[in-house]
């Protein structure tokens, strides 16, 4: 009998392999089904992980980086920080870990589209509000205590413009992010002390003439002018930051082909 393959067709189910097949030694050229799921492949693309890394690298700095500026602020409200040298020092550190985070964070929002950078962008700038909120009562105290000096009024001012600083920048890369929200608490604070400036200089200073210090009024007015002018441009968004964003957009869009790894 002749045990030859070669008279069946060359098509399932007649397909056979022997010793004389050259394709016998060569390994499956098909794809290993475990390695896909429902079609999907289970291998982390290059985008992905550079997309984990960024969130962790973007929210770890910039968090690290608030919580310096936050130990910053407590120490100067604390009268820890004596000499602006040391305030400067610090606000330089604190905003480079920012900074670096800020960077990476656009290019993560921006490029590589990642869903979870926004929402802890987010979180960040309601911990800011908090922190400025905390400032400027802190601040307002020391104004209605009249216990403060010239050099440490301009620490003040010096914290308070640096955490505005940081939350416009939260801002800036979160993609349709409105600051209105964020405009209330500073504006309800202006106002709680607009009032106190009323009754300090008005009802206080005529029972207390002689104990009063009364060019304490500049250095109320300035920081009610600073933060009340800053919560209405919050509010009314006059479009300030509107070129920048579209700055930002039109460059992230031209070296998107050049950044972005494929997926």
């Amino acid at each position: 009998m002749n045990n030859s393959n070669d008279e069946f067709p060359k098509t399932p189910p007649f397909v056979f392999r022997d010793s004389n097949d050259q394709t016998a030694g060569k390994p499956d050229a098909r794809p290993d089904p475990r390695s896909r799921i429902n079609g999907l492949s289970v291998h982390p693309s290059n985008k992905g992980m550079m997309s984990v890394a960024v969130f962790l690298i973007s929210s770890l700095s910039m968090g690290i980086g608030l919580m310096g500026g936050g130990w910053i602020g407590l120490g100067v409200l604390l009268n820890g920080i004596n000499n602006f040298p040391a305030l400067f020092a610090g606000l330089l550190a604190a905003g480079l870990a920012y900074g670096v985070g800020w960077v990476i964070g656009l290019f993560g929002v921006r490029l590589l589209r990642n869903k979870m950078l926004p929402v802890a962008m987010k979180a960040y700038a309601w911990i800011i509000l908090m922190g400025l909120a905390f400032l400027q009562i802190s601040i307002i105290s020391r104004l209605f205590g009249q216990e403060y000096q010239l050099v440490n009024f301009f620490k003040y001012v010096i914290l308070f413009v640096a955490g505005l600083i940081a939350l416009i920048g939260v801002h800036l890369i979160v993609e349709n992010h409105d600051l209105v929200p964020f405009s209330f608490p500073i504006l309800i604070i202006s106002l709680i002390h607009l009032y106190f400036i009323v009754y300090q200089y008005i009802i206080i200073a005529s029972l207390h003439p002689i104990q009063f210090c009364y060019s304490c009024v500049f250095g109320d007015t300035v920081f009610f002018i600073l933060t009340a002018s800053m919560g209405a441009l919050m509010l009314v968004h006059m479009g300030l930051l509107s070129k920048i964003r579209t700055a930002i957009d039109k460059f992230f869009k031209e070296k998107a082909s050049s950044f972005v790894p494929p997926d």
